[in-house]
């Protein structure tokens, strides 16, 4: 499992966070105090409500919520589950459970924001509008775009997937919305079957160049609108 911690690519992230807008460890200490207790009493366990409280220390959590306005509570709470999900990774049977209370709670979407920050990809989708963004506001506008039309932005490939089912799916999603970032990712056995329909979705598509950020148990393709 990754350590979110010493990902250079959050790092570097927050980094120019806080150069664009000018935040304080003590501003940003204020922000997330805005974010209250009562936001995640949904989740009713107190043993993961102590764990969520401290994702609210870590690096991705303050690089977030320089992006994410505090009236973005849904987004907030989402982000703060998926890191918390994180921290359970050991113990499958509370991941199950959890993600089933934040699929009652926020629906698929909701559950699929959480999955999308468990696998370590805000970090990495920082760094990749980073490289493209001239202005704060742009990558601002650009990150929570995507959180809330992650339905049409983000596919997780699974090992059972067909390929040319799958391919339609994101060609079809691709022609219908013209997103800036399109993001197609697999982890363990479905990393091959990721890689598969990335090649097969970038024959069909014009107008995007793809970038790879890979680890050994995870691929990342981020399909770019030129």
């Amino acid at each position: 499992m990754e350590t979110s911690s010493k990902d250079p690519l959050v790092s570097a992230a927050e980094g120019v966070a806080r150069a664009f807008l000018g935040l304080t460890g003590e501003k940003i200490k204020r922000l997330a105090a805005r974010f209250r207790k009562n936001d995640i009493a949904f989740v009713e366990d107190p043993e993961i409500i102590n764990l969520a409280k401290k994702q609210r220390k870590t690096s991705e959590w303050k690089l977030f919520i320089t992006f994410i306005g505090d009236d973005k509570t849904d987004l907030r709470v989402l982000f703060q589950m998926g890191l918390t999900l994180r921290g359970l990774e050991s113990e499958q049977q509370k991941v199950k459970s959890l993600r089933n209370t934040i699929l009652k709670k926020y629906g698929r979407q909701g559950l699929h924001i959480a999955q999308f920050v468990q696998n370590g990809f805000f970090g990495k989708l920082v760094g990749n509008i980073l490289q493209r963004t001239p202005s704060m506001d742009e990558l601002k506008s650009e990150i929570e775009n995507l959180l809330v039309n992650i339905e049409k932005s983000v596919i997780f490939i699974k090992q059972t997937d067909d390929v040319e089912k799958k391919t339609e799916e994101i060609v079809i999603k691709i022609i219908a919305h013209s997103p800036k970032t399109f993001i197609i990712c697999g982890s363990g056995s479905a990393m091959a079957k990721c890689e598969e329909v990335k090649k097969t979705v970038m024959r069909r598509i014009s107008g995007y160049t793809d970038e790879l950020y890979e680890t050994k148990y995870k691929k990342i393709y981020f399909l770019n609108k030129l």
